[in-house]
């Protein structure tokens, strides 16, 4: 779906008519990019809103288990402030044994889609990876 700007743009292309499944579908692609970016910020690096953001979990004065359980909360803390379409159920981490060093979670969430209640599974992979950390499916 093209942004607010690239919309208003004369010469843009021009809009087709999706069906509701292409709208739902479009919708839960922006919720996830917005996810992706609202957990690749780090808390306190925006001077408007503080609280965006994850902390960092760099201290090493956590112990793994209580590691998971901190980082759980704390996405769900940031997906319920800053992403009002979407309401979290549960966080859930899902160690993957082919990856040691990648943590994964996931997200059941409550999405309004075509006037109804839908559930949403994301699935949130924090890496180290290039510049971005997470990664949201």
């Amino acid at each position: 779906m093209a942004s607010l700007f690239e919309r208003l743009e004369p010469d843009g292309p021009l809009r087709r008519h999706l069906t509701r499944e292409q709208l739902a579908r479009q919708q839960v692609e922006a919720i996830k990019q917005h996810v992706e970016y609202l957990l690749n910020a780090r808390r306190g690096c925006s001077q408007s809103s503080p609280e965006l953001g994850l902390s960092d979990f760099n201290g090493g004065a956590i112990g793994t288990a209580d590691l998971v359980i901190h980082i759980s909360a704390d996405i769900r803390r940031s997906v319920e402030a800053f992403e009002p379409r979407i309401k979290v159920r549960s966080v859930r981490y899902q160690p993957n044994p082919q990856r040691p060093l990648e943590l994964s979670f996931r997200l059941d969430c409550q999405v309004r889609l075509n006037n109804k209640e839908e559930l949403v599974q994301l699935t949130v992979d924090m890496h180290g990876q290039g510049r971005r950390y997470t990664r949201v499916t």
